[in-house]
C-alpha cells in the first residue's frame, strides 16, 4: 500500500470524480485510475463505483476512507513538523471551536499573542457543532479543539476538562410556559435543540437524561443560534443555552426579550474540554498554541477539583 494510492482515494472522495481529483493532485486521470485499481487489487475489494453524481464510495470504501484521510493528514503534518524544525516560524494550526467556546475569555488573546509571535504560521479557526468537531478530529483535519460537550464516547481521543459554564432553560417573555417550575411538565412542550437530536452527548439530551426523563418528542433541530433565537421569539418553544451566551450582550443582543424558566430539576453545566488525537503528537506550533490556550482558559473558568486529565 503506497501513499499516492491513498491520496488518490481521498482526492476522488473529496472531488466526487476522477476529473476533479486530477485537478486537486495535478496528475493525469489514467494515473489516478491506475492507483485506485492497484489499491483495490491489494485490498481485495472495490472501493469506488460510478453513480449519476460521479464517483461514490462503496460500503467497503466508506470504512477505508477515514483511515486514508488520517494517513494523508498525518503525512501532511509530518511535513509541517519537518519544516517547523528547520524554521520554527513556519507551520499551520487548525483549531475547532463551538459557538460557546468561541466566546470564552482568553481564547482570542491567546490566538492574537501567538499570531504576533509567529506571523508566518497559518491559523485556521472553524466554528462547528460538537459532533462535527469530533469527526474532524478523527479524520485529521483539525489539530485540536475547544469543545462544549460531555465526553460520553471518548473515541480514542485525548480529552482534558478545563472548566464548565452553567446551563439555563429559556423562552420568550410572551411564552406562558415561562412560569413552569417542573421540567417534567414541559416534556411535551415544543423545544429547540442546538445540536443533533440523535447526539446523546448534547446539552439538550443531557438535560432530560440526568433527570430521568424522556427526551421531548416535539423538538426542532437548529444548529444556528441566531435562527434558534428567532424561532424562540415567534413560537411557544423552549431551549437550553449557556449562561455565557445569556450574559454576552453582543451575542445575545435581544436578551431582554428572553427569560429564564426556573425549573426545579438540575440543568447540567456545559463542560469545556480541550480535545485532540494526542497532544504529544501535535506539531510544534500546534503544541505551543494548545498549551497557551489551556493556561488562559484554566484561569477564567470555574473548575471542579475532581476533574482530571484523561488520555484515552
Amino acid at each position: 500500500m503506497k501513499l499516492h494510492q491513498l491520496k488518490a482515494l481521498v482526492a476522488i472522495h473529496q472531488g466526487g470524480s476522477i476529473l476533479e481529483a486530477s485537478k486537486i493532485l495535478h496528475i493525469t486521470q489514467p494515473a489516478l485510475s491506475r492507483s485506485i485499481k492497484e489499491l483495490e487489487r491489494e485490498l481485495g475489494f472495490i472501493l469506488l463505483q460510478r453513480s449519476y453524481k460521479g464517483m461514490a464510495l462503496t460500503d467497503e470504501g466508506k470504512r477505508i476512507i477515514r483511515h486514508a484521510n488520517l494517513v494523508v493528514e498525518s503525512i501532511r503534518r509530518l511535513q509541517i513538523e519537518a519544516a517547523s524544525i528547520q524554521d520554527a516560524a513556519l507551520g499551520a494550526v487548525s483549531i475547532g471551536v463551538t459557538s460557546l467556546t468561541a466566546m470564552l475569555d482568553g481564547v482570542d488573546e491567546s490566538i492574537l499573542a501567538f499570531r504576533r509571535k509567529y506571523p508566518r504560521v497559518k491559523i485556521t479557526i472553524t466554528d462547528l457543532r460538537p459532533s462535527q468537531i469530533l469527526q474532524r478530529l478523527r479524520d485529521g483535519s483539525l489539530d485540536f479543539a475547544i469543545t462544549s460537550q460531555q465526553p460520553l464516547s471518548r473515541l480514542n481521543l485525548d480529552w482534558e476538562a478545563v472548566g464548565s459554564i452553567k446551563g439555563k432553560v429559556i423562552c420568550h417573555a410572551s411564552n406562558q410556559q415561562k412560569f413552569s417550575q417542573s421540567l417534567r411538565s414541559l416534556q411535551y412542550a415544543n423545544w429547540i435543540s442546538l445540536d443533533e437530536l440523535s447526539d446523546q452527548a448534547s446539552q439538550f439530551h443531557q438535560l432530560f437524561e440526568v433527570n430521568g426523563l424522556r427526551v421531548p418528542p416535539n423538538a426542532v433541530e437548529c444548529t444556528s443560534i441566531m435562527m434558534a433565537l428567532k424561532l424562540l421569539k415567534n413560537t411557544e418553544s423552549l431551549m437550553t443555552i449557556s449562561e455565557l451566551a445569556v450574559n454576552d450582550a453582543t451575542t445575545f443582543a435581544i436578551r431582554p426579550e428572553f427569560i429564564q424558566v426556573a425549573v426545579q430539576e438540575l440543568v447540567p453545566d456545559y463542560p469545556i474540554n480541550l480535545v485532540c488525537i494526542d497532544r504529544d503528537s501535535l506539531t510544534a506550533p500546534a503544541q505551543e498554541l494548545f498549551h497557551s490556550l489551556r493556561a488562559r482558559v484554566l484561569k477564567t473558568l470555574p473548575r471542579d477539583v475532581s476533574e482530571v486529565v484523561v488520555h484515552a
